[in-house]
């Protein structure tokens, strides 16, 4: 697989696989995606709309990126945390693979070692695509495909 630079992801980013774009978020190898204001409380699977997370430790949470994603069939990509807030102490755990066809919005599963504050919109993760040999046989069809907002197990 071939990770895909800044002029493949400005290309397809503003043709089919990022609702919304922007450039601004592009990388030399990456895009940026931004928190979304929804998140579920994992202690009580409520779901809460918010500006502002207080995240303690040992809490966690469901969220989501503001951006809809839509993977060709040739394409997948791998998120991970930003680095500016892992040093906060922020962590995902990460199930960070996204396969060619999937589309939705990103589910994040957020724990802090340290108290942080998270604000709605900042960003918070970011993509990187992998230019696949081939578009994938049996692109992913499964049951999160189409997901909006943080999204439970199913």
């Amino acid at each position: 697989m071939t990770v895909l630079n800044d002029l493949w992801i400005k290309k397809l980013g503003s043709e089919l696989l990022i609702n919304p774009y922007n450039p601004l978020q592009v990388n030399p190898a990456s895009y940026d995606l931004c928190l979304d204001s929804n998140y579920i409380d994992l202690a009580t699977d409520e779901k809460v709309k918010w500006k502002e997370l207080y995240i303690k430790p040992g809490e966690a949470y469901l969220a989501s990126t503001v951006e809809y994603i839509k993977m060709p069939d040739n394409v997948a990509g791998v998120l991970y945390l930003k680095s500016s807030l892992a040093r906060l102490g922020l962590d995902h755990a990460l199930a960070g693979w996204i396969d060619p066809g999937f589309e939705g919005n990103l589910t994040l599963e957020l724990h802090s070692h340290r108290p942080i504050c998270l604000m709605a919109g900042q960003r918070i993760v970011q993509i990187v695509f992998h230019l696949l040999s081939a578009p994938a046989e049996n692109p992913y069809s499964g049951k999160y495909k189409g997901q909006k907002g943080p999204t439970l197990a199913k």
